[in-house]
């Protein structure tokens, strides 16, 4: 089975270790099979590892301590951290540490638990998120049911001098708690590295509107924020189940043929270039290779998205994750199955999710210097004007 486990630039990644990228890691849908990582290394599953931000953190944080962030490699679909033989050498708990500083969590990988750990965080966030808006939308109800219809759009505008009824602040103070539940821990790793990011942003505004009483803001932040981030990671679950579609499409074993003539059936990771394999009719094809024999009709609709069966015979190419949709072939390994073209889509599948697009990387940027400078205005617009007119 080849790994979609990448190497990604760590010059592009490096440059960004604050920005707009907030989500927390989750999983969407089904429970969804992992891909082995890279040899030669040890894996960590990552609980919030979901964007090229987290892995600029986690390169920042980490990368020092293993002689370089170059000694990282990362699999963001599955929140998968692997630290290289090259690294030098740190326990498993230094590195659960180092994480933990971050906001994140980390512990030594298990692929058989990996995506039942995604799906109970992401289960996790739905619920927070749930709880927050519910609780929100009986604050507002309880605003109208005291105030009728009219006062529910003055709420908008805020209560003004009148102070808010106890009942109404109490599930307006329910939802901020559980919208900010798991915003918290990484807006504090952020104050403490004093590299102030969108979480931390969020929990200041949270905070700053509870100060000024203004209840019923602070909660509709906190509830869409939560909300964000539970979409963000769904997002991210679809694009871990797509993976996992195209994962399905070869199948995990190859009839090969041996030096004797006798069929065995061998784990395609296994089957060396050159070997020849046995595909018939109804097959789908384990590996890239050539045909050597025997005729048919392959669907390479899943490679290449052609329609009608495409004939095959002697000489010709087929792909791994193609159906062989009649006769029996006699196909060449030609690649590894790490190196097909199924696999190289799965690799850039990941890739594009631990990368920045150039806007992103602009947006990353700018965020690096606007979010402290917007934070250093609002201290000062609230503590020097009482310092200089009493």
């Amino acid at each position: 089975m080849p790994s979609d486990t990448h190497r990604h630039d760590h010059a592009e990644i490096a440059q960004t270790s604050g920005g707009s990228c907030c989500g927390s890691a989750g999983t969407c849908g089904d429970i969804v099979p992992t891909t082995p990582g890279p040899a030669g290394g040890r894996s960590f599953q990552v609980s919030g590892l979901d964007c090229a931000e987290e892995v600029a953190i986690l390169n920042k944080v980490v990368g020092p301590k293993i002689g370089g962030a170059e000694h990282l490699a990362f699999d963001v679909i599955n929140g998968r951290m692997t630290i290289l033989d090259s690294a030098k050498s740190v326990s498993d708990g230094e590195i659960a540490e180092l994480v933990a500083s971050t906001g994140m969590t980390a512990k030594p990988w298990d692929a058989e638990n990996a995506s039942v750990d995604q799906a109970a965080h992401l289960a996790r966030q739905r619920l927070y998120t749930a709880l927050s808006g519910g609780f929100w939308a009986a604050g507002f109800l309880w605003h109208i049911i005291e105030t009728g219809m009219g006062g529910a759009l003055g709420l908008f505008a805020g209560h003004g001098e009148a102070p808010m009824p106890r009942v109404e602040a109490g599930l307006f103070a329910v939802a901020i708690l559980f919208g900010v539940w798991l915003v918290a821990p990484k807006a504090w790793s952020s104050a403490r590295r004093l590299s102030p990011d969108m979480n931390l942003l969020m929990v200041v505004a949270v905070a700053g509107a509870i100060g000024l009483g203004e209840f019923f803001e602070a909660a509709t932040v906190a509830f869409f924020f939560s909300l964000s981030l539970y979409l963000e990671s769904w997002s991210v679950g679809r694009a871990r189940n797509a993976v996992s579609a195209l994962l399905d499409l070869a199948p995990p074993t190859a009839r090969v043929i041996r030096e004797d003539g006798s069929e065995a059936d061998v784990p395609a990771a296994q089957v060396a270039v050159g070997s020849s394999f046995i595909v018939r009719g109804g097959d789908r094809i384990p590996l890239d290779g050539e045909v050597t024999d025997g005729a048919g009709a392959v669907d390479q609709a899943p490679i290449t998205g052609e329609s009608a069966l495409v004939p095959k015979e002697r000489g010709d190419e087929v792909y791994a994750g193609t159906i062989n949709g009649e006769g029996t072939l006699t196909v060449r390994a030609t690649k590894a199955a790490s190196d097909t073209v199924l696999a190289k889509i799965i690799r850039m599948v990941g890739d594009a999710h631990a990368r920045r697009a150039p806007v992103e990387q602009w947006v990353a940027k700018f965020a690096r210097i606007y979010t402290p400078i917007v934070m250093a205005l609002a201290i000062a617009i609230a503590l020097l004007p009482p310092l200089i007119f009493g």
